[in-house]
């Protein structure tokens, strides 16, 4: 592009255009090809492709004219027009950029939680889990950080004769793994806290708290292992299962994978308490909107293999891959199309490698998906 229609094109958004600037930038932009450059640029310098993309060719030369016959206009009513087209075209102009300066369908999108995982002492005190010198490996005697494995360690400490707890906090977008003192491994999926003891005491019963979505290996011993949430409690001795309640839904899950374990809701009615035991495979769901627990055979790969990096959909509803896709990638999606919640999807994400657009991309060529990015915000069409 010419630098003298750069000039122009400044001048014509600042409103400082002359009447023959407006009329060199009126013939040349109507040619096709010099309105593509014209897009190319502002897209660089101004606005992004898709704000761009929304402008309407015939809008811009409309606005040209006005300002044009603005101009040619007899000087007793002139400068109140100039005044009253310079307010409309920098009214304009701010409107676009409001709406559309955010707005990127190419570049990924960011986070719009910046969070990090996070520890939380006995004594209130925060630790940045992901801020530590890439040297540091130990944060005190009995707790270890391994930055490959992405991993804390805790181990055994005899003298510490009484219960104290640390809260591990995991935001959305992340996942994280910790081994707790007795060598139960825990992996912690986006959006999940878990509160255990620093060290478990020996002979007393092994009780963590879970607020998202884990996947544990317990290490056998004698004391039994107890995952609470607020509503749901499992009890095994030594087995490995998947167990998920994130606040925001009316329901949780255990899946179990190997050995054994006993689930039941936690009501202040202890008649009702009741366990439900369930072997490898089975999927016990609690509903707390009538207190039922229901038991069913499923396939475990596809809870348990988030942990391996991988989310499977089978037949899942758009409002449910919606809620998964905002806790694995961190983003906000808006559903503005309501004949799309009875339409089923099915889709394997490898989240370690794609990204949301990725995901996005992918539907929209299978199913034919319709989606813009505004604000950081996913709109579905």
């Amino acid at each position: 592009m010419e630098s003298k229609i750069e000039k122009i094109i400044l001048r014509f958004f600042d409103n400082e255009a002359s009447l023959s600037e407006l009329n060199i930038l009126l013939h040349w932009i109507n040619n096709e090809k010099n309105y593509a450059q014209y897009v190319e640029y502002i897209s660089i310098n101004h606005l992004t492709n898709l704000a761009l993309n929304k402008l309407d060719q015939e809008q811009i030369i409309r606005d040209i004219n006005l300002k044009i016959n603005s101009n040619n206009k007899p000087s007793i009513k002139k400068r109140a027009l100039v005044f009253t087209n310079i307010a409309y075209v920098l009214c304009s102009f701010l409107i676009i950029i409001y709406l559309f300066s955010s707005v990127d369908e190419n570049d990924d999108l960011k986070s719009i939680d910046r969070n990090q995982i996070t520890l939380t002492t006995e004594n209130g005190s925060k630790i940045d889990l992901e801020n530590l010198n890439k040297n540091q490996n130990k944060i005190n005697n009995n707790i270890l950080v391994n930055h490959i494995s992405n991993t804390l360690y805790y181990k055994t400490d005899p003298t510490i004769k009484d219960l104290k707890y640390n809260t591990i906090s995991v935001p959305y977008g992340k996942v994280f793994n910790l081994e707790l003192s007795d060598g139960t491994l825990v992996y912690l999926n986006s959006g999940t806290s878990l509160r255990y003891p620093v060290n478990f005491i020996n002979n007393l019963t092994r009780e963590v708290f879970v607020d998202g979505e884990a996947f544990f290996k317990v290490k056998s011993n004698e004391s039994q292992f107890i995952v609470s949430s607020n509503n749901t409690s499992a009890y095994v001795y030594g087995t490995k299962f998947n167990f998920k309640d994130y606040p925001e839904d009316n329901f949780s899950e255990v899946i179990l994978t190997e050995g054994s374990l006993g689930v039941s809701e936690l009501s202040d009615d202890d008649t009702k308490n009741k366990i439900l035991m369930i072997r490898p495979g089975e999927k016990a769901k609690v509903n707390y909107s009538n207190s039922e627990i229901v038991r069913t055979r499923v396939n475990t790969s596809l809870y348990t293999s988030w942990i391996d990096g991988r989310v499977a959909f089978r037949n899942e509803s758009l409002p449910g891959m919606i809620q998964k896709l905002e806790r694995i990638y961190n983003v906000i999606i808006i559903n503005n199309n309501k004949d799309l919640e009875e339409k089923y999807f099915t889709a394997t994400i490898l989240y370690n490698e794609e990204t949301i657009n990725d995901v996005l991309s992918y539907l929209s060529e299978v199913y034919g998906l319709k989606y813009q990015i505004i604000n950081n915000k996913i709109l579905i069409e």
